[in-house]
């Protein structure tokens, strides 16, 4: 019995660990050819989306929306973001036209309740109409949400650099670069 407790404990804590690791690594890279968001560190400045061109060791090339070629060096950027595409908003329209078609169908029944006993028992034309503008409701919010699409933006960092780079200049200069992290 103490053998398999001790192999459950064991294997949790693996499972921990490795769940750990996993939660470190979520930070999203710039990387060539992504869409992203900059804000310069400039006060005032307002943020740039565009296509990433290149990224350098601390400098990212980026050709905006209006077709013009920015580049940012590390330190002139207070954040940058990555885009993970557009989502639709299929289910928050779901929840909004139920409600609407909910509080629709109260109102109608509290409106007119005689004529609705007249051709259901009492308190089933409440149900009825309830719902029936609460299913109406959610599937025309359904429908309008699944049109409205909004850009998913998560923080993003310029990739790690190399231990060792070794760049030649447009001169023909040669530069090695060593990197420590500590």
């Amino acid at each position: 019995m103490r053998r398999f407790s001790i192999r459950i404990t064991g294997s949790i804590a693996l499972l921990l660990t490795c769940a750990s690791a996993l939660s470190a690594q979520d930070t999203a890279f710039v990387s060539e050819g992504s869409r992203v968001k900059i804000f310069p560190s400039v006060e005032g400045a307002e943020p740039v989306i565009g296509t990433v061109v290149d990224v350098a060791l601390d400098t990212l090339i980026v050709l905006s929306e209006r077709e013009e070629v920015l580049a940012y060096h590390s330190s002139d950027l207070w954040k940058i973001e990555t885009s993970e595409g557009e989502k639709k908003k299929t289910l928050l329209g779901l929840g909004v036209g139920a409600g609407a078609g909910l509080v629709t169908g109260l109102v109608i029944c509290a409106a007119d309740e005689a004529n609705c006993d007249k051709w259901f028992e009492p308190g089933d034309a409440t149900a009825a109409y309830v719902l029936l503008t609460t299913a109406l409701g959610g599937g025309l919010g359904a429908v309008v949400g699944s049109l409205i699409k909004t850009e998913r933006w998560v923080e993003a960092a310029f990739p790690a650099p190399p231990t060792v780079a070794l760049n030649v200049g447009k001169d023909g200069s040669v530069r090695l670069a060593f990197s420590l992290r500590l």
